[in-house]
């Protein structure tokens, strides 16, 4: 038998995150006898995932990221990477703007198939203070194209951001999930509660993200401080960790909400505490097209999002009610609104192209199909 194709993944890190958990569920998916898995990322800790990608048979690579040495530095070790690892045919980044500097090095390297992939919708930070930061990205960004043979992203959204004009000819990638795992049980439901000490009565708001500025925690809890004047029993629960952590907590406190947020860090079962949600909440201040609001609809979960957030998300299951930032009062009336659980969600999810075996499949093809490409041109 051949040895498999090896695809590199470029991100940041493989810790706890919507486009790692996609990596790791299509890695989990995919053909591994014909397609391997390898990472470049950019920190030297042990990360979230690192064990499980041992397990199965991916291979780490570290490399300091563009912020902790100068752009010809970065792209000088770059090179040096792609020439040293010449059994990587695909390289497939995931890096928003500097995906353009690894393409770029990995074309002129000789690496056959390059792959560009959007999981956002606008710059991560924003501000005068990030405006020279910023165009430096922009900068990157116009890398892209020249250097990449397939762009990919999970909206149009995501596609016009990072691509431009080029965006609408740019592939979708769907955030698939496990959609059995999110099949609601009445049984778990009950289960996870009492793990979490919540009456059977109580009104559970979820939300699933990291603690940073674009997941908007701080404008979640005056929503939250209008939900408990409003409604009483009802309960926050917040699954993640991050910078903002602490800040949010305060803010919680300092509005006398704190005894009625329950802090669950990173957590490896979503799906199971999805069960004992009533509602899901994302304010975000921006999104591609998040993981997360994917998860909650298989669960069954009424959706309340930020009208930032691409309307592709709307799986035409549970209803998804789209807001503006900024009048949390609002929010609060529409979470108070909020019906039940729709049966049958998991399968409108997976109907919908957002089975994680579906997701696995059409990229197992991209990958194939670029790779015999690449051998009928040499």
């Amino acid at each position: 038998m051949s040895e498999p194709i090896r695809v590199l993944h470029v991100l940041r890190s493989m810790n706890c995150g919507g486009a790692e958990m996609l990596i790791m569920n299509i890695y989990k998916n995919i053909d591994r006898e014909k397609i391997q898995f390898d990472f470049l990322v950019n920190v030297f800790d042990k990360m979230f995932y690192e064990d499980e990608i041992a397990a199965l048979g991916g291979r780490i690579f570290r490399m300091p990221f563009l912020t902790s040495v100068t752009p010809p530095l970065y792209e000088r070790k770059l090179f040096k990477f792609f020439m040293s690892h010449r059994e990587i045919k695909i390289v497939h980044s995931h890096l928003e703007t500097t995906t353009g500097l690894i393409l770029k090095q990995a074309k002129r390297a000789g690496v056959p198939i390059r792959i560009a992939h959007s999981h956002n919708s606008r710059f991560t930070r924003t501000g005068a203070k990030h405006a020279l930061e910023n165009a430096y990205k922009s900068y990157c960004r116009k890398k892209i194209v020249p250097n990449a043979t397939l762009l990919l992203g999970c909206s149009e959204l995501a596609n016009d951001w990072l691509y431009g004009s080029d965006g609408k000819r740019a592939g979708i990638v769907r955030n698939g999930i496990e959609t059995e795992k999110y099949t609601f049980s009445e049984a778990v439901r009950a289960e996870v509660r009492e793990e979490l000490n919540i009456k059977s009565g109580t009104k559970v708001i979820g939300h699933v993200g990291r603690f940073n500025d674009q997941k908007n925690h701080l404008f979640l809890i005056d929503i939250f401080k209008s939900c408990l004047d409003s409604c009483g029993d009802v309960i926050l629960a917040l699954v993640g960790e991050g910078d903002l952590m602490e800040q949010v907590r305060e803010k919680a406190e300092r509005l006398g909400v704190c005894g009625s947020v329950l802090f669950l860090g990173l957590r490896r079962d979503v799906s199971r505490l999805m069960q004992a949600f009533d509602v899901f909440v994302l304010p975000s201040k921006f999104e591609g097209l998040p993981f997360v609001i994917v998860e909650a609809q298989a669960s069954g979960l009424p959706c309340v999002a930020a009208d930032t957030i691409s309307r592709m998300s709307d799986l035409g299951g549970p209803p998804v009610t789209f807001l503006p930032l900024g009048d949390a009062q609002n929010w609060a009336a529409v979470i108070k609104n909020s019906g039940g659980r729709t049966d049958g969600a998991a399968e409108v999810a997976a109907k919908s192209g957002y089975d994680i075996k579906t997701t696995a499949k059409m990229l197992e093809s991209l990958y194939l199909k670029g790779e015999d490409d690449a051998r009928m041109h040499t």
